[in-house]
């Protein structure tokens, strides 16, 4: 008998339709109903209870590529009451050990393309137990044998909606990442957000390109079409030639990704023989999208737009609703990462805190509503430097136009200061993507003994194409004002980027942030 509706959605949704085959795992060409995830969850929840003798509260980790797995214990945690942390899978060992240490998860289950990270992780931490995802034989307890011959029945714990749920890690651009509290209640309006502003129901189908130990992973489409009943693809290794496959023979309705996925695909031989047609939009995040990218997706017809979000404030905070651009407004609005979402809260603020309410004037982005993290997993310090007064301070900086669309124009941190005028590096970057020649760019002040600090721009060229200094500065000098005129030019083969394709700026800094080409 279910006691309490949180950790049992997936029961919900099998009372409605218990035969449509809801998650499809491509890499072991198998489908899940609802009442196969709910029966798989509730396998889980018992082997926890009984043979760890798990209680509330409890960490349970994962160290793994996106698979069903990871969907048993979003479920499975929620029906114990424990805390489901999964890890990212590109940290070393030892950077994994000091998150471990620090947020003391009981079982650690691992993929087994990571078990060598996974046994260093247990050697030098208190791991109780490791259980292996295996993708085939395995000498160690693979998941299949703790599960075992568990009941189906089901389970369930009292909880409330602001109880957490999930620790997701921020990107840690500077030093270990934090784990950000994810509650059942940012959950959920998370995902409501996202059905209400994108007009999301039964017929979506995605194929899931973000990892699930990222919060786009979770948020960006899958528990949002988990809610309503959509179909979700998913495999363990990003493809851009089987994505465009799925797409073609699937008919995928939407998807979500950062720039450098939607670049590669445009990239696959074959993509020009696609049919895409059943694709009624695609969005990026994470990361300034170039517009020779999107031009060749509206030139076929698919509406491609931009969106905004952070772990700490939400993710689903900020897109232009697909639904309703049109295709003048979306490239009159290519640059904008859209509207506020439907219950996102959202004010500009000057360096004194206040509030901005003229157009186009930059200021901190700050977000507030139901949607927003419950502070980082021991530690305050860092909890009240980010949530003030129920509001995330994102250190991003944006402006606003007449119509309501927002424009990030850089990171507080990242903006620099050239001869007494700032400077925001994605506008500049922005600038470059303009070019054809130009295949990934960014953007850093360095210091300079005359304006103070100036810009450099750490790039790669696409195949067979190049460009001079001189002749970069030459053009971009017709789209910016002088000062805003990268100084310094270093050509790199890649420029440093995060697990989901994000480029991380200090990593860029470390790397070439000397006034020198």
């Amino acid at each position: 008998m279910i006691g309490n509706w949180i950790g049992n959605y997936a029961y919900f949704r099998s009372r409605i339709d218990s035969t449509k085959e809801v998650v499809i795992d491509l890499d072991e060409k198998k489908g899940y109903t609802f009442k196969d995830l709910d029966e798989r969850a509730n396998q889980l929840a018992h082997a926890l209870k009984e043979k760890l003798q798990i209680k509330q509260g409890d960490r349970i980790a994962f160290l793994s590529r996106n698979r069903i797995e990871l969907i048993d214990a979003y479920y499975a945690t929620g029906k114990t009451g424990t805390i489901f942390v999964p890890y990212n899978a590109r940290l070393s060992a030892e950077e994994l050990t000091q998150l471990v240490l620090k947020e003391g998860p009981r079982v650690l289950f691992c993929e087994d393309v990571f078990l060598e990270t996974a046994k260093y992780v247990m050697e030098h931490s208190s791991l109780e137990k490791l259980v292996l995802l295996p993708n085939g034989d395995s000498h160690e307890e693979d998941y299949a044998t703790f599960v075992g011959d568990m009941p189906k029945d089901a389970i369930s714990c009292n909880q409330k909606p602001e109880d957490i749920h999930m620790i997701i890690h921020t990107g840690g651009t500077t030093g270990l990442p934090k784990g950000g509290l994810i509650s059942y209640q940012t959950e959920l309006y998370n995902s409501f957000n996202e059905i209400c502003t994108w007009g999301l129901n039964h017929e979506e189908k995605t194929l899931l390109l973000l990892p699930l130990f990222h919060t786009g992973g979770w948020n960006l489409l899958t528990l949002p079409l988990l809610h309503v009943g959509g179909t979700l693809y998913i495999n363990r290794q990003f493809d851009p030639a089987l994505t465009l496959d799925v797409v073609e023979e699937e008919k995928l309705t939407c998807l979500f990704g950062a720039a450098t996925i939607f670049r590669m695909m445009v990239e696959v031989p074959e993509f020009e023989k696609k049919d895409l047609s059943s694709l009624k939009w695609m969005m990026a995040g994470a990361a300034p999208t170039p517009l020779n990218i999107m031009e060749i997706f509206w030139d076929r017809g698919i509406k491609f737009v931009l969106g905004y979000g952070m772990t700490e404030a939400g993710p689903n905070n900020l897109s232009s609703p697909p639904q309703f651009m049109t295709d003048q407004l979306m490239r009159d609005k290519y640059a904008s990462v859209g509207k506020p979402m439907y219950l996102s809260l959202v004010k500009l603020v000057d360096e004194q805190g206040k509030e901005i309410l003229e157009p186009h004037v930059p200021g901190e982005l700050l977000w507030s509503g139901p949607q927003i993290f419950s502070g980082y997993w021991e530690n305050d310090e860092a909890t009240e430097e980010t949530l003030v007064d129920g509001w995330v301070h994102t250190g991003d900086m944006a402006v606003v136009d007449e119509e309501g669309f927002y424009y990030i124009v850089g990171r507080k941190k990242n903006m620099f200061i050239s001869g007494g005028e700032n400077v925001f590096p994605p506008e500049v970057e922005l600038a470059l993507y303009d070019l054809p020649e130009i295949h990934e760019c960014c953007v850093i002040g360095v210091p300079d003994e005359k304006w103070g600090e100036v810009g450099k721009a750490v790039l790669s060229f696409k195949p067979g194409m190049q460009l001079t200094k001189e002749e970069i500065k030459s053009r971009l000098s017709e789209k910016l004002a002088k000062y805003k005129v990268p100084k310094y030019y270093t050509i790199v083969d890649e420029v440093p980027k995060s697990n989901v394709g994000k480029i991380v700026v200090s990593q860029v800094e470390k790397l070439y942030g000397q006034p020198q080409d």
